[in-house]
């Protein structure tokens, strides 16, 4: 009788850890999935922020009396730099519409990374060329109207908020792996 009462408790125990084992990845399934689509959302509102700020750009220019060559260029130069923005979107948004299995998503969420990566390396590169070029072409034009210091404030405000940002991002960026890590930990174990 003994035995049989064990085998019934035994077998209880071990059902109610297998909902708890469910219920266990159900919530970090959850937890993911917010995780993502909190990320998700910010990149999307960092891309909006950063097109809303083209007409920002050039009504300041105006405003100014920058030269409109001046402006176009560097609004165009503007735009080509958004565009690897929109290909990162796009991978995140493969990344967190996956149905498939964690292994998928961990090899998705690699590749946006590094792509992340290496378009943070390009964009500030090219920031950094592309904002050169412009202020040496037009360094007779800022130092006849006095704005060298307008310009050096605005150009060490962008570095500094770009250095802020990436940090920002990068955390999230982690925060996601790690979630992404422990839920394949989970299934494997």
């Amino acid at each position: 009788m003994e035995l049989e009462e064990l085998k019934h408790k035994w077998k209880l125990l071990s059902e109610r850890l297998d909902r708890e084992q469910v219920i266990r990845r159900q919530d970090m399934e959850r937890m993911l999935g917010g995780r993502v689509g909190s990320y998700l959302h910010y990149v999307q509102s960092m891309l909006l922020a950063e097109i809303a700020g083209i007409p920002v750009f050039v009504a300041i220019g105006k405003f100014r009396g920058v030269p409109d060559t001046v402006i176009g260029w560097a609004a165009v130069g503007y735009v080509l730099f958004l565009f690897p923005s929109f290909f990162s979107l796009y991978l995140l948004l493969r990344m967190s519409r996956c149905a498939a299995d964690i292994v998928e998503r961990e090899r998705r969420m690699t590749r946006y990374v590094a792509f992340v990566r290496g378009c943070y390396i390009f964009q500030y590169v090219v920031v950094i060329l592309f904002l050169a070029g412009v202020l040496l072409w037009a360094a007779g034009y800022y130092t006849a109207h006095g704005m060298w210091w307008t310009v050096a404030a605005l150009l060490s405000l962008a570095a500094v908020t770009c250095i802020v940002v990436a940090r920002y991002e990068w955390e999230r960026i982690r925060d996601v792996q790690r979630r992404i890590r422990e839920l394949r930990e989970f299934d494997e174990a």
